[in-house]
């Protein structure tokens, strides 16, 4: 049977949980999987190694690995899909943060994620991807998201004009602090905060949802997944913020932004038994 292969990736703030996850690496070499270790995520680890040659060989691009592991939170995890976009490379994101909705596993239980990739047991759930394009966009802007994809008012108190199309018909014109644009995973993110809908993660769909509107009629409104919107910004501080999964960018007013379904997918690991269920219950606190 070929040797696995599992590329580490991981925040660079969680020295609480050094003992655990170099405990994972020693049980995952002793089940004779292969390691390789992000750059970043090397840089970290070895400061706090005694034995340099504990680290894994490090790898700065897109990994020739089976599994990508990701020790942190949710953030880790966005940050993880966004360095393998286009790839599809399965992620398993192990939680060393607080809420860990997109990391199903801990470093409590290492064998249940490591048995199932030796076992191929793990559930892979497929999650949809947005993009965004726009000429003033920077070209070493990432403009991909698994999460939401936002255009936001600069903080001052004056709020931005956002014009939607809706597959090339009028939609909308929203005066609000912002509008978010979400995926289905996103729905429980930033989406959830300003009164969006929860979405069943598998749902090819968006979700547009205004921050703060102005006019209490616009409401949150799912559109289909192959839908393409056309947003058109005005404010009277000249410019907004145009954000994508949290990494933002100053735009200019008077700009042309598309957004749509990216040509890839992301794809999470889960255990086997993971419902959408239970992970409300267990990660929102439902009937708490």
């Amino acid at each position: 049977m070929r040797r696995k292969t599992l590329a580490l990736y991981g925040k660079s703030r969680q020295d609480q949980n050094l003992t655990g996850i170099m405990n994972f690496m020693a049980e995952a070499r002793k089940r004779g999987f292969g390691l390789l270790c992000h750059e970043k995520f090397a840089a970290y680890l070895s400061r706090f190694g005694e034995n340099p040659d504990f680290i894994p060989p490090v790898f700065s691009g897109i990994p020739d690995a089976d599994v990508a592991i990701s020790f942190g939170g949710d953030g880790t995890v966005i940050r993880t899909a966004r360095r393998l976009r286009g790839t599809e490379l399965p992620i398993a994101g192990i939680n060393t943060g607080t809420l860990g909705y997109l990391a199903y596993f801990t470093l409590d239980e290492p064998e249940l994620l490591l048995d199932g990739i030796e076992k191929n047991t793990l559930k892979k759930q497929p999650r949809r991807v947005i993009q965004v394009s726009g000429e003033s966009i920077p070209e070493d802007f990432v403009c991909c998201a698994l999460n939401d994809i936002a255009v936001l008012k600069e903080d001052t108190a004056s709020m931005i004009n956002v014009n939607v199309e809706l597959d090339g018909l009028f939609l909308a014109d929203y005066r609000a602090d912002g509008l978010i644009v979400s995926t289905a995973t996103g729905s429980t993110a930033y989406n959830l905060s300003v009164g969006g809908p929860i979405l069943q993660p598998g749902l090819d769909c968006m979700v547009l949802s205004p921050v703060a509107p102005h006019s209490l009629t616009l409401r949150p409104i799912v559109i289909a997944g192959h839908s393409e919107l056309q947003l058109y910004m005005t404010s009277r501080t000249g410019s907004y913020r145009l954000s994508v999964d949290g990494y933002s960018v100053t735009m200019r007013d008077k700009s042309v932004l598309r957004i749509k379904t990216a040509p890839y997918m992301v794809n999470l690991l889960s255990p086997h038994d993971d419902t959408f269920a239970a992970s409300l219950r267990e990660k929102l606190r439902f009937n708490d």
